[in-house]
């Protein structure tokens, strides 16, 4: 596989933003490795494509793609990266990110020094379009935005790193992708806040034998635009979090419990997990329903999620189970193809 970068752009209706994001991708130092830059625009209804293209096609020297993906969504648009890429790192950066001049140089030898880190994330710093409200530092790491890991080393290995600004082995996503894997969720579509692909990358690491880590040292600005810094667009986000819960808890059952739930259940499983959530729900709305206006309320937004969980669970009724078994047959087909005695299923 050739030695280098691609910095893969998933882009939706991007234009207020890309010029920026391109700008600081253009000065970066770097050096012994090549770099691409890749735009992927995700089913814009704006001019993001040819937008991308007239500002690229002014460098001198910058390898660079614009392809299309039509099928909406996030996962569809990394995937699509994944597929157009030439190197062996793939960089996934936000289309409103600002890398630092350093980034691609040192994620490239922090890869390079250690085979088996699978996904590597840096540190978002916020820029503010206007000046942020006094809850956002209590939430910026739902922006993507602080520190990762408690540890006090640069570099450290955690469970999971956000999205933005990512680097992604290309040889994992080969094994991946290979093994069948399909995302159970679209992630982000269009102007849809749920998220959770990301989540699902980390996850499925270390059933292929890599691991993830973040270093603190690479940082990028993360713009924060006005529309994104009210309470309104918090409740949507958490209620986003709350359907992709649904998700990520089958992940987890699966690999705590190595089976698929509601055997021995009196109502069918999904109704039964409805019903527990329901009460939970009853029970917390008595706490939080004199709170429901008060803004930056950590409470309000969990009684929100929760509630986008039970939703999310009515939705999916008959499907509930399937999302488990979907889970389940796939991580024990990993096992039984890779035969990955040292990272079983259970």
């Amino acid at each position: 596989m050739t030695t280098g970068v691609s910095v893969i752009i998933c882009c939706y209706n991007s234009v207020s933003r890309l010029h920026d994001t391109l700008t600081h991708l253009l000065k970066q130092k770097y050096s012994g490795f090549g770099f691409e830059i890749i735009i992927v625009d995700n089913a814009s209804t704006d001019e993001t494509s040819a937008f991308a293209e007239k500002l690229l096609s002014n460098q001198t020297g910058i390898s660079y793609t614009v392809v299309n993906e039509p099928e909406s969504g996030l996962s569809f648009a990394r995937k699509r990266g994944y597929i157009t890429a030439q190197y062996g790192f793939l960089l996934y950066c936000d289309d409103d990110n600002r890398m630092d001049e350093n980034y691609l140089q040192l994620t490239y030898d922090t890869m390079m020094a250690n085979a088996k880190i699978g996904i590597l994330g840096g540190f978002g710093e916020a820029a503010f379009e206007s000046p942020p409200p006094p809850w956002f530092k209590q939430y910026e790491i739902d922006f993507a935005i602080g520190d990762q890991s408690a540890a006090k080393e640069s570099l450290s290995q955690v469970n999971e790193v956000y999205g933005a600004g990512f680097t992604i082995r290309k040889s994992y996503l080969d094994k991946l992708y290979g093994s069948g894997f399909k995302s159970i969720l679209s992630d982000r579509k269009g102007n849809q806040l749920i998220s959770g692909g990301d989540v699902e990358f980390c996850y499925l690491a270390k059933y292929f034998g890599y691991e993830v880590w973040y270093h603190r040292g690479l940082k990028f600005k993360h713009y924060m635009t006005l529309p994104r810094l009210n309470w309104a667009y918090m409740q949507k986000l958490y209620a986003a979090n709350g359907k992709t819960n649904v998700y990520t808890q089958a992940y987890q059952y699966i690999e705590k419990h190595d089976r698929v739930p509601g055997q021995n259940l009196r109502f069918p499983f999904w109704l039964d997990a409805f019903l527990h959530k329901l009460k939970a729900l009853r029970q917390f709305r008595k706490r939080v329903k004199h709170k429901m206006s008060h803004e930056g309320d950590a409470e309000v937004l969990r009684y929100i999620a929760m509630k986008a969980e039970a939703v999310e669970i009515w939705k999916l009724k008959g499907n509930y189970s399937g999302v488990y078994q979907t889970i389940y047959n796939y991580l024990h087909g990993i096992d039984k193809q890779l035969n990955l005695s040292d990272n079983p299923v259970k």
